[in-house]
């Protein structure tokens, strides 16, 4: 799986769910560009261009980060999350906490805090996901 591709996975995972704040900033991913990506050895933050004619979403900061995916060649699972800043996408981050990220890194496991494991990011883990726990507590 290439970096690309696996970002997408994680970013489908990260805004996963049916509130209208996840649609838009969906539509926001679908728009957007990468501005740079930042490697070291324990993963990466890609930054992204959204451009000014995707609409912003109301809340000016929310972190969306209960995704964990374990990867194969990976020491420890990787923890992984969107930032939205002024109401659009920033950026997406992803890292393990010890060893190195592999190269090419492809997910055994995929979970949201409180869910069990999933062999990936599948339709299953998707639907398992508390996006009003989520939204709620990232607003306290």
């Amino acid at each position: 799986m290439t970096l690309d591709d696996f970002e997408r996975e994680l970013a489908r995972a990260l805004l996963a769910g049916d509130d209208p704040l996840l649609e838009t900033l969906r539509a926001q991913y679908a728009a957007a560009s990468v501005r740079d990506r930042e490697t070291n050895p324990n993963g990466f933050v890609t930054r992204f261009d959204v451009p000014a004619s995707a609409p912003a979403i109301e809340r000016k900061l929310l972190h969306l980060d209960d995704l964990q995916v374990e990867l194969e060649g990976a020491k420890t699972p990787a923890e992984a999350s969107l930032q939205v800043h002024d109401g659009r996408l920033r950026s997406l981050e992803c890292f393990v906490y010890d060893g190195a990220f592999p190269e090419s890194p492809a997910i055994r496991a995929a979970w949201y805090y409180g869910t069990e494991r999933y062999p990936g990011v599948t339709d299953e883990l998707l639907a398992a996901r508390d996006v009003e726990e989520l939204l709620d507590a990232d607003d306290e």
